[in-house]
Parts: C-alpha cells; structure tokens; sequence
C-alpha cells in the first residue's frame, strides 16, 4: 500500500528535529502490565484516555513515573545498599541486559525466553511430556524525545497439549504466533516464528504517528470483542490524536488468510479501524469503534490492492455510512466504555454490531478489584476480576466470504472463539513483593459443531445440521517468583485442569507445567 510505504521516510526525515530524551515506546500489553498499570490509572484523577492500547510510557508519566511504579526502583535502591552494584546483578535482577545512555540516544537489549516443560493426562489413561522452547531477543530504544523504536524476534519449537496441537494443525498457525511447520525430525513438534517492530514518533504532544509490524488490543477486559491481540502480527500505521479529554485513533491495517500450506497464496485484505474516546474526569470513558475489512485481492477478477475511495477517509462514521453494515466490505461498529466505581474498582463493558438486522452482535461486561485489602497490609495485593463475553452467530462473518472475515492469519482478530458462543471467567492474583499466586477460571459454550468458530464456515448449510453443544472449563493455578521486572522474567510451576463436555460425555485433561519465561505478550491457550 503507497500510503503505509511512505510513511517510513516521513519519519526518517523528521529524525534531524528531535531534541532531548523523552519516551515514546509503548507499554507490553501482557496481562500482568495491564493490571499494575490499570490500577494506577484508576486510583489517580487525571484524565487518561485507556480504551486504544497500547498505551505510550509518555502517557502514563503525566500521572506518575512509569519506571518506578513498573521496576519497583526503590527495590533496586534498597538491594545495592546492602550488596556490590556489579553489572551481573543489575541485568539479571533489575536492569537491561544492555543499556546505552547517551546524550539524547538510549538503547536497550534484553533476551527472551519462554521455555516450558510439563506433563499432560487425560481421564488417567494418557500420560506424555509436553514443552515450549522460545529463545528470543528485543531491541528498543529512544532518539531524542519524540522518537522511540522497537524490534522484537522470536524463534520456537514445541510439543504441545493435544487440544492446542489439533488446533494449530487445523489452522496452520499457533495461536497468535505465526505459521508453523512440523518438525521434520518428530512430527508431533512445531516450528515457528514471530517479529514484531515499530516506529514510534510524536512530533506534538498531542500527535503520535506509529508504523511497523503489531499488535492492538481495545478495552479493559481480558477479551476484547472489538480488536484484540489473539491473532498474530500485522502491518500497520497507527495515528493518534489527544485533545483534552479526547482521543481519536485512525489506523491501517494489512492482514491475510492462506489454506493449504503457509508457502502457498495468501489472501489479503485490509483494515481500516477508527476510535474517538471522551473521558470525563478519570470517573468514567466512553468509546466509539468503528472498523472495516475491505476485500482488496480477487485473483479470478485479475486485481490486487484495490482500494475503495472510502478506505482512505480517517473521519469515524463515513465508512458506515457509506457502506451500511450488511455491504460488500465487512463493517463493524461498537462502543467500549469504563466506570471507576472506587479508587480500588473498575466496572466496563463493550458492545460490538455487526450487523444489528440478522442479530449479528457480540457484548462484554465486567468488573475489576484492583487491590481487595485497600492497602491495609504492605507490600500485600489481592486483584479479583470478573468477565462475561457473549456473541451471536455468524458476528466478525461475511458473506461466505473469507476477503472479509474478521481475520488474520487464520485466527480470529477479536476474541478466540470467535462467534455463536458465552463465556464466563474470573481471574484473582495474589502477589507479596516478587512472589505471586494466581488462579484463573473459565466457562465457554460454544454452539456449534467443533471447538473452531463459526466465522469459517462458509456454506449456509452448516446451521441446519443442529449441531451439539460443546462446554470447555479450565481452572489453572499458577505460582511464581519476578526476577526481573524489565521483562517480567518469572520462574514459575502451575496446574491447569481443562474439562470439554459433548453430548453429555465429559473429557478431563490434567497439565502440570514448569517454566521460567519473560511475559511480555498474551498468548491465548485457554479454550
């Protein structure tokens, strides 16, 4: 696409007018991110708009130093009071692998690691080993104070649980991380894997222009049924405006399906996705969404990346009304929305509209504890949060049509189970200074024939076969120390007890796992 291919030299010739040191980086979306900053946010009154994450490190500093309140810095302090300052402790305990400071240049590099064995058994018949082996790397960095970059490299091999392989099998990918290809070795192993990289630049202080290969995520909720980070990266340009209490986003998207094989043709389209967000004193936020897919490859019609004028027009509301919610390009419209009950409680929700005539409407409500003891013990935190998602048949489809499935590389780009399901779940983490417990439920019903979305299926005939039912429960249990804040790096051990119920006949499945990993992103295994 021209646009999003001249957007790099805009910001390359802009590099000549930085000035003194600032950060412009995003924040990782992980979840355990999302909660710690989530509760500062909340108990503070300025107005931060929340909804369009990730958040910039620049946004947050309005309210408090994001540093100290992410890397515990005072911990840091308190430990070279008592113990040498030698690199090897900085970089395994509280800094970058490698840092360079200088003038108005930062540079940091850190290693990445997600490596994970564990033993699996279903009904007590079964029993094998099972693991992840993830080594990468990120580089980031800031030039002067409107510019900051980020890249990011993955490389993995695993054997995972039978329900995760039969998943990635059927799709050709591993869930929100790219491609996969059988081991040649053993077949029962995947490779794969995943980059991520950006350019980040606020000329203003109101304008951030960003442009690379990522993830979004809309909300506040562990899911989102607007535009989640399920899926794996895609190319994007992103430009977001601040104007008091308001925020708007415009942002262009490239994303692809393929069948077969990942070497064979991909088919691609594109997104067009606006957001306005009004936020009233900290106490609530309302958002407006509105997104499109646009077919732009038909290779029996002989044409490829062809845009509609109306693709272009960054103003919410034109595509929608342009194009109405049942044309040829797939429009979705939604709200987000967050109330700040206390300092301590949250409560938000979402409602998406596909298409509102054929009933094709998803919707979200929860509510989040950000500290159930109110701070009555130091150093002690309770979190409590729980969700209801619910979307109707055939939500994120489209005329039979996968040019306009709300997709990218075969998975769903909001929530996981895509359509024509409920779901309900509670997340509760307790933490004393580095250690953690956590538990996390789920409940998901899905009403069709597999446990894939519906979004796929592509012939009408599939909704008169009346398909049964089919209820998926986990209840995972995990413990763990932080090592190192940077990159949330966590030596950690945990159970996760799953149970799939058809046609009254229920499946146990019992994980026990161990692992020590840098938790940065979410990587969606919980159906």
């Amino acid at each position: 696409m021209k646009v999003m291919k001249q957007i790099p030299l805009i910001l390359l010739m802009l590099l000549f007018s930085v000035e003194a040191f600032s950060q412009q980086q995003n924040l990782p979306l992980g979840e355990d991110y999302k909660q710690q900053i989530g509760f500062e946010i909340n108990k503070n009154d300025f107005a931060i708009n929340t909804g369009f994450k990730p958040l910039l490190k620049s946004e947050i500093n309005k309210i408090k130093d994001i540093d100290t309140t992410m890397y515990k810095l005072k911990e840091r302090e308190n430990f070279f009071k008592k113990h040498k300052e030698t690199w090897f402790w900085r970089a395994l305990l509280f800094d970058n692998f490698i840092t360079v400071e200088k003038d108005n240049f930062n540079l940091y590099v850190n290693p990445l690691f997600y490596v994970e064995t564990g033993k699996f058994s279903k009904d007590n018949t079964e029993d094998d080993n099972y693991y992840i082996n993830t080594r990468a790397i990120e580089i980031k960095g800031d030039i002067g104070k409107k510019l900051s970059f980020y890249s990011s490299f993955r490389e993995n091999q695993a054997k995972f649980r039978p329900y995760i392989y039969d998943w990635s099998w059927d799709r050709l990918v591993v869930p929100g991380q790219g491609a996969l290809k059988k081991n040649n070795n053993n077949i029962s192993t995947f490779d794969f894997s995943s980059a991520s990289a950006y350019l980040s630049y606020s000329p203003k202080d109101w304008l951030n222009i960003q442009i690379g290969q990522d993830k979004v995520f809309i909300g506040e909720g562990h899911r989102s049924l607007l535009l989640s980070d399920n899926a794996s990266n895609y190319p994007l340009a992103k430009f977001s405006f601040t104007y008091k209490s308001f925020k708007y986003v415009t942002m262009f998207t490239e994303f692809r399906d393929f069948s077969g094989a990942y070497y064979r043709y991909h088919t691609k389209k594109h997104g067009a996705f606006n957001y306005l967000s009004y936020n009233y004193k900290n106490i609530f936020e309302l958002g407006l969404f509105e997104g499109a897919i646009y077919q732009t490859t038909d290779t029996a019609a002989g044409y490829y990346n062809d845009f509609d004028t109306d693709y272009f027009i960054p103003v919410i509301g034109v595509r929608t009304a342009v194009n109405g919610l049942n044309s040829n390009n797939n429009v979705l419209i939604g709200l987000n929305a967050k109330l700040k009950v206390t300092d301590f409680i949250q409560a938000y929700g979402q409602l998406a509209i596909d298409d509102a005539e054929q009933g094709k409407t998803a919707y979200q409500a929860g509510l989040k504890v950000f500290d159930v003891l109110y701070g009555k013990l130091k150093e002690h935190n309770l979190y409590f949060q729980v969700e209801y998602n619910l979307a109707n048949p055939r939500t994120y489809s489209h005329a039979y049509l996968k040019y306009q499935t709300w997709s990218h590389y075969n998975q769903e780009l909001a929530h996981p189970a895509g359509s024509d399901f409920s779901e309900f779940l509670i997340n509760t983490k307790y933490s004393y200074k580095n250690f953690f417990l956590e538990y996390k439920f789920q409940n998901l019903n899905l009403n069709n024939s597999s446990t894939f979305s519906d979004i796929y299926m592509l012939d009408s005939y599939t909704y008169l076969m009346m398909p049964p039912k089919i209820t998926i429960s986990h209840n995972t249990i995990t413990a763990g120390y932080i090592i190192n804040r940077r990159t949330n790096l966590q030596l950690y051990a945990g159970i996760d007890l799953r149970t799939q119920t058809e046609n009254n006949m229920s499946v146990n499945s019992q994980f026990i796992m161990f692992g020590l990993r840098t938790s940065l992103s979410n990587f969606y295994y919980d159906f």
